[in-house]
């Protein structure tokens, strides 16, 4: 069996099991099990392939099959031209997310040595790809999971900023004063959970494998948002930033939350069109 014919195989098994966008997923599987980047596969797709190769890649798309996210068997995915490491535990990176980090870097523009924040950092895709992006900024990124740590922490060293990132294991719900001493941040930046509780078990079932701890909002999907607005506020500059991912529907609500404690809010849709981003200030009006 050529390695042309292994991935044909491959792809009819995945879309027999119901796996969406099977070529792509066959792929993705088979160059992760040949260790090969795209354009040395394209060249070598005439070479036989061995028989543990075949195996190994089967037995990867029966646990597709079974429901297994395609980036934890990879064991890492793309998110802004970075591979970030993920796997059981952590929250697996999305475009949304791409667009908040692009939205952030913008908000940064003026701001000279910014200090980040990042709250519910997970794999630390968000508040990572600002530090690979500004040089000059530094970053504390604060997550609650110990299995998520272990995967911020590799791609802190992964990415090579990790003598910029202050990784800090807490719960942001608690506020900032149970952090200890923490620096005023120009930006806070966070895709905190913000799926309502009762719609946890109604998602798609590659997303129910996500550890629930990183998806659920409780009762109406805005506790963190809530606690960011009342126990938060003080822990950005005069002229800071919040910037948050939030799900559809909920952009209003979250400004409401902000405008309430004094903040000027802005709602940003993301690709889709859908109220995906929330921008609030105290001190700055040009927000975007």
């Amino acid at each position: 069996m050529t390695l042309a014919a292994l991935l044909r195989e491959l792809t009819a098994r995945l879309q027999a099991g119901g796996v969406p966008d099977a070529p792509f997923e066959a792929k993705q599987l088979l160059l992760s099990v040949l260790g090969l980047d795209a354009t040395t596969f394209l060249l070598r797709l005439r070479d036989p392939a061995e028989g543990e190769q075949a195996d190994e890649a089967f037995a990867l798309a029966e646990r597709r099959i079974g429901g297994e996210p395609l980036q934890y068997l990879l064991g890492c995915w793309s998110f802004l031209e970075e591979s970030f490491f993920v796997g059981p535990g952590v929250l697996i990176p999305r475009p949304e997310t791409e667009e908040l980090v692009l939205i952030c870097e913008k908000l940064l523009r003026p701001v000279n040595a910014p200090v980040i924040l990042d709250l519910c950092a997970g794999s630390g895709c968000i508040g990572l790809s600002l530090l690979k992006r500004r040089e000059d900024a530094r970053l504390t990124s604060v997550e609650y999971d110990e299995g998520a740590l272990l995967y911020l922490r590799k791609n802190a060293e992964n990415l090579g900023v990790a003598d910029r990132a202050q990784i800090l294991c807490g719960d942001v719900l608690r506020g900032r004063s149970a952090l200890g001493a923490l620096p005023q941040a120009d930006l806070i930046v966070s895709n905190p959970p913000y799926i309502r509780s009762c719609e946890l078990d109604s998602l798609q079932r590659e997303v129910r494998r996500e550890p629930r701890l990183a998806l659920d909002g409780g009762a109406d999907g805005l506790r963190f948002y809530r606690c960011f607005a009342s126990r938060w506020a003080d822990a950005i500059k005069p002229d800071g930033l919040f910037a948050f991912e939030c799900g559809e529907g909920q952009g209003k609500q979250i400004s409401a939350l902000f405008e309430a404690q004094g903040f000027s809010a802005e709602i940003v849709n993301d690709f889709n069109g859908f109220d995906r981003f929330v921008i609030a200030s105290r001190g700055r009006k040009d927000l975007l």
